[in-house]
């Protein structure tokens, strides 16, 4: 029989530390860093750390072996060894003073790429879509950053210009189903390919950067983010006949900027305009960019506007519109053989379809208090039109004076069609009449509910209702249900009271319920010995005053006594559920239990939560209709100042 060695089985060949993984690859620790982020390898923890170290107790980092030895044929780590190599050279180079060999070097530096560590963490396009949500919140953040030392600008800026082209898509295709604005920032949920990608958008703030923060290994996962998110956003565009990567108005770019300069237009349309051009005369024959740009449809034009291209290829439009019926089942009469179902009659628009078109009848106009990024993305994919106070401004400026008087012919066009202004102020000195205003919270609320919410709640200087989470509480706290939690209270606290009275009156049932006394212990006994001591002190300090004192206290207190010495009535059923349940922990083992004690403190944290929460609820219905009284109070009294004035 062979000896077995020890060390050589178990958790000391399955984990491998992070020092041995890197003489093991003989890679430096901030290339071995990289890497792993690249191959989404991460640190483990063995059940036992000390047989996974091999009998020591240092505190060490732990990685699988079995994955430490897939990068070793990696190609990524050869790049890393070439680069450094190249460093090398190239400092000694521009040591010797050879300019001409350090530029030519740097010409033929090694460069590495992505596309297939993505193609192998992500084997399908779905797998990638549900790991956006990390890497759109990421590049929303750098987009949001200065640019610095440790960040240049061109990072902030690729960043950024893939944020506005997932916007610009989410917007045209009307995927976006949540919205949540917060202290961090704006919380978004799309609907993509039928999986839900949430992401977290910073406010336009200036940003203090903490000085530490390792910007190594975040540009590392930005890296590795960027290239995840073009070939997501290539797919996603190319799916939906769209041009990628989408042109950009480089006008409204330097003016506003933001959804508004990018510039969607279809496969479909630029091979036309292809097609047009090389039959025309060589003087139409080139077609800038500028003409493309202008016969493409913007971004909120795109949006409103209905693809019915491939319908009207095949049907006119009548017959389109008469397809587009759903049939009506009428139900058969059953008979005593056959009996027949009568099934639901399917709704002709749904709720997705509802919520995708929303705002489609209106054109918003957006003060310039209000933030025009969060609410021209979540206008625009719910079928709106956005009109900002910035972006006419600008619109109407250019030297030449007939370009000014036709866009000035547009722009009172789209300020007559205006239906409702967003504005952030508590009041308004002028008001343009056709138009509804409401605050920013309207439009977030109304798609959080799928529906639009009454204008009367959310006019200008009104008291809000509360923003609430569409995600819900991680308790489990639904404020939107405090009504139904009273009524059921009620209901238990009604039910127990005919319970008591029935108890009381039938001898039968008093004898099979059973009275269990509550003790009382030595210390609670010595706690009221303090509580009537003390009452008693307070009772003789209001006498030496002159003041009655009331015996409320005395009161209370003589209550909590009788409660304390009342039995509490337990039905034979609690008792017995109650004994099975005490056999039952008796039976656990130690190990059982404490999981068990640990279950129930968490239950019992979330309940105390819930409690909490509802008791401030309590106090806030309490005090709202002693507010509307002093609201209404203070109108009275103006109206009376007013009318002693005009009697004066």
């Amino acid at each position: 029989m062979r000896i077995k060695k020890r060390h050589q089985a178990g958790a000391a060949k399955n984990f491998i530390t992070r020092t041995q993984a890197v003489k093991k690859l003989q890679l430096s620790l901030a290339d071995f860093r990289r890497i792993c982020i690249f191959k989404g390898i991460y640190p483990r923890a063995p059940r036992s750390a000390k047989k996974a170290n091999k009998g020591s107790t240092a505190p060490t980092t732990f990685y699988y072996t079995k994955d430490i030895q897939y990068l070793l044929h990696e190609p990524v780590i050869q790049k890393f060894r070439e680069h450094k190599i190249f460093a090398r050279k190239l400092s000694r180079a521009l040591g010797r003073g050879e300019v001409s060999d350090a530029k030519k070097l740097d010409d033929n530096r090694p460069r590495y790429t992505l596309d297939r560590i993505i193609k192998e963490r992500y084997p399908t396009f779905l797998d990638a879509i549900r790991d956006l949500d990390d890497a759109l919140s990421m590049l929303f953040l750098f987009a949001a950053m200065p640019a610095t030392d440790r960040v240049s600008a061109k990072v902030t800026a690729d960043a950024e210009r893939l944020c506005n082209q997932w916007m610009a898509y989410v917007a045209r295709e009307r995927a976006l189903r949540k919205v949540f604005v917060s202290i961090k920032g704006v919380y978004y949920e799309a609907e993509i390919k039928g999986q839900e990608v949430v992401w977290l958008v910073p406010f336009k703030f200036p940003q203090n950067i903490p000085a530490d923060i390792d910007f190594r290994i975040m540009l590392t996962f930005l890296e590795f983010y960027v290239t995840l998110l073009q070939f997501v956003l290539f797919k996603l565009y190319i799916d939906a006949g769209l041009v990628y990567p989408p042109k950009i108005d480089s006008a409204k770019e330097q003016g506003v900027g933001g959804l508004s300069a990018y510039i969607l237009e279809s496969k479909r349309e630029k091979e036309l305009l292809v097609a047009r051009g090389s039959t025309t005369t060589e003087s139409s024959k080139a077609i800038t960019e500028s003409d493309m740009a202008a016969r493409a449809k913007t971004i909120s034009d795109a949006i409103t506007t209905t693809q019915h291209d491939e319908d009207e290829a095949v049907y006119d439009d009548t017959d389109a519109a008469e397809e587009a019926k759903l049939d009506e089942f009428i139900a058969i009469p059953s008979t005593e053989a056959n009996i027949s179902d009568i099934l639901p009659q399917p709704d002709e628009i749904s709720a997705e379809d509802a919520l995708k078109n929303l705002m489609a009848p209106f054109t918003i106009y957006v003060g310039r208090e209000v933030p025009l990024d969060i609410l021209e993305f979540t206008i625009l994919s719910l079928g709106g039109r956005v009109v900002s106070e910035a972006a006419l401004d600008l619109y109407a400026e250019d030297d030449d004076e007939g370009v000014v008087a036709e866009r000035k012919i547009e722009i009172d066009d789209l300020v007559k069609g205006v239906t409702h202004q967003i504005c952030d102020r508590p009041a308004l000195s002028t008001r343009v009449p056709g138009r509804i205003y409401v605050q920013p919270q309207w439009v977030f609320d109304s798609l959080n509910k799928g529906r639009l919410m009454p204008v009367d709640e959310y006019a200008v200087g009104a008291t809000l209702p509360p923003h609430l989470s569409p995600w819900g509480d991680v308790g489990g706290y639904d404020p939107e249900n405090y009504e139904e939690d009273d009524e059921d209270e009620g209901d238990e606290e009604s039910v127990d009271g005919e319970m008591d009275v029935d108890n009381d009156d039938d001898d039968e049932e008093v004898e099979e319920d059973v009275a269990v006394p509550v003790t009382v212990d030595d210390d609670d006994s010595g706690d009221e010995e303090e509580d009537e001591a003390l009452a008693h002190q307070r009772e003789l300090e209001s006498e030496a005053k002159g003041i009655s004192f009331s015996s409320s206290a005395t009161s209370s207190s003589t209550n909590k006594k009788r409660k304390r010495s009342e039995p509490v009535k337990q039905s034979a059923a609690e008792k017995q559920a109650r004994e099975e349940k005490e056999l039952r922990k008796i039976m656990m083992s130690n190990k059982q239990k404490k999981l068990y004690n640990q279950m129930q403190y968490g239950i019992n944290k979330k309940e105390q939560r819930k409690e909490v929460l509802k008791s401030k609820r309590r106090k806030i219905e309490k005090v709202k209709p002693l507010s509307n009284l002093n609201e209404a109070d203070k109108k009275k009294s103006g109206k009376g100042k007013k009318n002693n004035k005009g009697k004066k």
